[in-house]
């Protein structure tokens, strides 16, 4: 007998569920199906069901959870309404998939994985930059321990111009807070993933908003986005830059700069970098920097092909999702790494905040 298709609705509708989270559940239209979706604005609910072929849509969330029997809800609100989307979804009886980062703080993370602990129901959050092949590259090269002791790392994903002029990023109210809970989130969860998830435990950071404020640095807005509201620069109230030094429990160090404007040669400018005391490792391409018979050489692995596109890791974790859904694998993206996170970006905010090094709080 086959396996039972599972009902997928999608809470929010607007870019990412529109070019990321519908694309990577169609792509498992052999054992998936996305049956509803919902947002606060029926008119856009309605425009993203007609333009994925979705036959329902609603205005209400939680009308939708009453009627369609879902299997599982992708959340795809801004940041701000994760918590009360995922424990709805939960309390309906579906497994979860929630955009990053989870919550805006910590506690509610916490409190969202023991909501789906009561339910018997799988949390999972988009950490969607480990599924690349460099990404589970560089972590089995770490875990294999060819780079020895790894004592520091650094992780970067700057932007020129790039304030997200749609949706609810600019405004703390929706979003919680601006790159950090946009792209710091992803490069530091994938570097202390790639580390082993060693515990993070005090953070000194700044954050600066010099741009967004000013009408400056703005990102043009996605072809074909779903834009509920104007934008509008004087509602702009989190930070365009941050930058970050995190301690680890195991004596290593993290440093961490994000921004959606600032004045850097390249539009774009990612990386990552490991130190280690047998080796090193940086990344486009993936290249490991060692000693061969008293003589430094570098080393490119060969990986696998991917998913291709600008949203692929999307493909890697709804595949993971569904198949520890069936029980086939167990999450890759697990409470313990989540919420070692999270616990970082409070402590990010904290900091600049008090202008001091902060602690990570421990519970």
């Amino acid at each position: 007998m086959s396996e039972k298709t599972l009902r997928v609705g999608i809470i929010g509708s607007g870019w990412i569920a529109n070019v990321a989270h519908v694309p990577a559940w169609k792509n498992l239209s052999d054992s998936v199906e996305v049956v509803a979706n919902a947002d606060v604005n029926p008119e856009i609910a309605a425009t993203f069901a007609r333009a994925n072929d979705i036959p329902n849509h609603y205005g209400d969330y939680r009308v939708m959870l009453a009627k369609e029997s879902l299997d599982i809800v992708s959340v795809c609100t801004p940041n701000s309404f994760h918590r009360e989307a995922t424990l709805a979804a939960l309390a309906a009886g579906a497994h979860v998939l929630c955009e990053k980062p989870i919550a805006t703080c910590r506690p509610d993370g916490v409190e969202m994985y023991a909501a789906a602990d009561r339910a018997g129901r799988l949390l999972m959050v988009g950490q969607s930059s480990r599924f690349a092949p460099y990404a589970f590259a560089a972590r089995d090269i770490v875990a294999s321990g060819q780079l020895g002791e790894v004592y520091f790392a650094e992780t970067t994903m700057l932007r020129r111009s790039g304030i997200p002029t749609w949706g609810q990023f600019h405004m703390m109210e929706g979003s919680g807070g601006g790159p950090i809970y946009d792209l710091g989130v992803h490069i530091l969860d994938l570097i202390v993933w790639i580390m082993g998830n060693p515990k993070i435990v005090a953070v000194s950071a700044s954050t600066y908003t010099k741009f967004g404020d000013r009408d400056q640095g703005k990102n043009a807005t996605p072809d074909g986005a779903l834009t509920p509201r104007p934008y509008d620069h004087r509602e702009f109230d989190v930070e365009d830059f941050a930058g970050g030094f995190l301690r680890l429990e195991n004596g290593g160090s993290i440093a961490l700069k994000t921004s959606w404007a600032s004045y850097i040669p390249e539009m774009y400018r990612s990386g990552h970098m490991l130190l280690g005391t047998e080796g090193g490792m940086t990344f486009s391409p993936l290249t490991v920097t060692s000693r061969m018979g008293g003589h430094f050489v570098k080393t490119e692995p060969e990986l696998p092909a991917g998913h291709k596109g600008g949203f692929s890791g999307h493909f890697g974790e709804t595949e993971n999702f569904v198949k520890a859904i069936r029980g086939d694998e167990e999450l890759l993206v697990t409470r313990e790494e989540v919420l070692n996170v999270m616990g970082a970006l409070d402590a990010l905010y904290a900091s600049a905040a008090e202008r001091r090094e902060v602690e990570v709080a421990a519970s």
